[in-house]
């Protein structure tokens, strides 16, 4: 592949398929939610580190110079392409795969609220930004979407800004 970005969007994208269908193999989002609240967070560490990877490597393969812009586009490139690729993932996962993966998921967060005796303001807030954020609408993709975009924005910046080459005032 031509383009860093893509191609490091590219890889972080296929290990998240392959934890993503790892963790539905071990029933971390099917029926051990318990602990798959805490396995899903590992695709975005993930992505975030293949953000860092290709501006690193982008500063090797030009003798070891990057300037803030470069690195940041480096790393945008990066963001744009998993963002799409991993919210088209998540979508055919929850739809198609594993369709009892929010119903499930609601199951879970409602047994923890019952269990420490939650308001039922707090159960239904909390129910909602499940319903909102664990797929089945066009809306909760947009979130993922967006999010993912943003915090690999964020990543994409402080990396360019912290490996970047600073100009000498000699």
């Amino acid at each position: 592949m031509k383009n860093l970005g893509v191609k490091f969007a590219v890889i972080a994208f296929i290990i998240t398929v392959v934890w993503t269908m790892t963790e539905h193999f071990a029933g971390y989002n099917t029926t051990n939610h318990a602990l798959g609240q805490y396995t899903r967070m590992i695709t975005g560490f993930i992505f975030y580190f293949f953000i860092v990877w290709a501006i690193v490597q982008r500063k090797k393969f030009q003798d070891n110079k990057i300037n803030l812009a470069e690195g940041f586009r480096t790393g945008l490139i990066v963001c744009c392409t998993y963002a799409v690729l991993s919210t088209l993932w998540f979508a055919l996962y929850a739809e198609v795969i594993n369709p009892q993966f929010k119903p499930s998921l609601i199951a879970f967060e409602k047994s923890k609220l019952d269990a420490i005796h939650a308001s039922p303001e707090a159960i239904t807030e909390k129910l909602n930004e499940v319903e909102l954020t664990s797929g089945g609408s066009f809306t909760s993709y947009i979130f993922l979407f967006g999010f993912t975009a943003l915090m690999g924005v964020v990543i994409a910046f402080l990396a360019a800004m912290v490996m970047r080459n600073k100009k000498s005032t000699e």
